[in-house]
């Protein structure tokens, strides 16, 4: 009955929506990347970036779907990159950059190693409350939980070890799309405007320094943004701005503000296929940012203004 529903909401998503999707993954593995490949491909064409915006121009057709992974974990280029190589799929890996320099594991990762090490979650470290923190705040609050449980995080598992820029520079010989998530994973509305604009520049001037051609795509952490931030971003180059405002993306989208849906790899495929359908509904999914934002659009210069109702919701 589950799988009769999704594919009728995907059907009658496919008869009234233009334009397609953009796809939100992390870290799958080769079984699971296969798995969303296989799901996608009966609904939708695979795309590259460079063809979005033809695309979104197009009132006819088959509808698209662009894959995108955030955060360049290792399980980009040794599990998920292979997979895609082999099906020719195009996808677009935003990496954070500070962790494919250091190697270590993100702060989110070294969290949940730490509760899992001690089989609960010390007070102030749940994963809600520490994405309101300022960045520095949340560095100092784990790290000060590690040294009173003389825990160490360890970059272990593809799955948690970011990649390595010659790993990024592989990708991007392989044809794939590199673009920048921030310098260290902070949540930029909770910085200081400066570190938040910062985090924004620096991450796309090293993706560049270090691939040898300009980034001009963005994705920000966990979702959160503004349009003053994602503004910014296009002032630094990048052509195209992700979020995660749960929608199909249409030919009245915004470059520098474009919507994703967030799959992740233990879905069962009925389960992805429904929510897939379901952004095809305005207000059918909220934002997993915890901004809850509800959109509503109304005309604004050469593109659409969308106002947000905070209500509540979890994201990784």
């Amino acid at each position: 009955m589950v799988n009769f529903a999704a594919k009728f909401l995907l059907t009658l998503a496919r008869w009234i929506k233009r334009g397609g999707v953009i796809i939100n993954e992390h870290s799958l593995s080769k079984a699971q990347t296969e798995s969303h490949v296989r799901i996608l491909d009966r609904w939708f064409d695979f795309i590259g970036l460079e063809e979005l915006s033809h695309r979104l121009a197009q009132r006819t057709g088959r509808p698209f779907c662009l894959l995108t992974f955030d955060d360049g974990k290792r399980s980009n280029f040794s599990e998920t990159a292979p997979v895609l190589r082999r099906l020719r799929v195009p996808a677009v890996f935003y990496v954070t950059t500070e962790a494919l320099t250091t190697g270590s594991c993100l702060w989110f990762d070294q969290r949940d190693q730490l509760v899992r090490q001690l089989g609960y979650c010390p007070r102030g470290l749940e994963l809600d409350t520490l994405k309101e923190l300022p960045f520095d705040r949340l560095r100092e609050r784990l790290e000060r939980a590690s040294a009173e449980h003389h825990f160490v995080p360890v970059a272990e598992g593809d799955e948690v070890r970011p990649m390595s820029w010659e790993e990024a520079r592989i990708l991007r010989r392989w044809g794939f799309t590199i673009g920048a998530h921030g310098v260290t994973h902070s949540i930029l509305t909770r910085e200081p405007p400066e570190r938040a604009l910062a985090e924004i520049e620096e991450s796309m001037a090293k993706v560049t320094r270090e691939l040898g051609e300009p980034c001009q795509t963005f994705a920000f952490p966990n979702g959160n943004y503004t349009v003053e931030l994602a503004q910014h971003a296009a002032r630094c180059g990048a052509r195209t701005v992700m979020t995660t405002d749960p929608m199909w993306v249409d030919d009245k989208a915004i470059l520098w503000r474009l919507p994703r849906i967030q799959l992740f790899g233990e879905g069962a495929p009925a389960r992805l296929e429904a929510k897939i359908a379901l952004a095809a509904f305005k207000g059918a999914l909220v934002n997993p940012n915890g901004s809850g934002r509800s959109y509503r659009t109304a005309h604004c210069g050469r593109g659409t203004h969308s106002t947000a109702t905070p209500v509540c919701s979890a994201n990784r």
